[in-house]
């Protein structure tokens, strides 16, 4: 029974603690610019711009260099931008070149198969655990 109590209240810290580091005035005006951008499934891209860094929070990922998505270039190195702005910009050019001819294969598909489909997720685990990050934006951002 105190094992059962004990992990209940850890839950619950560790719910309360997750919930605390999400800056939502933050998440708001970086999910606005990524819709601004015209990039298709907003939701979900905004999902992966917290999973990847740590909901804008990470002082030891690729955000140093304003990665919001984690890109990778030759070598396994963080891809550099100058800004914010030029990082969307170039997630919106990636998308474009892929989802149109991903659409025509997978006229049902939904954006976590489009992921693995372009191997940016490299497995279902990358999906799993963006899928709670797409249901907190759905519930607590302005769609």
């Amino acid at each position: 029974m105190k094992k059962l109590l004990f992990a209940i209240t850890l839950l619950f810290v560790l719910q309360k603690s997750y919930s605390q580091k999400i800056d939502k005035a933050k998440m708001q005006a970086m999910y606005d610019a990524i819709k601004a951008a015209g990039i298709r499934h907003p939701d979900f891209v905004m999902a992966q711009c917290m999973q990847e860094t740590g909901n804008l929070n990470c002082k030891k990922c690729c955000l140093r260099y304003h990665n919001l998505f984690g890109f990778y270039i030759k070598g396994n190195k963080c891809k550099k931008f100058n800004s914010d702005e030029e990082c969307i910009a170039y997630y919106k050019t990636w998308q474009d070149k892929r989802y149109d001819k991903w659409r025509k294969k997978y006229p049902k598909g939904d954006y976590y198969h489009f992921l693995k489909h372009v191997k940016y997720a490299t497995g279902d685990k990358y999906n799993n655990e963006l899928k709670p990050k797409v249901a907190w934006v759905k519930k607590n951002l302005q769609l």
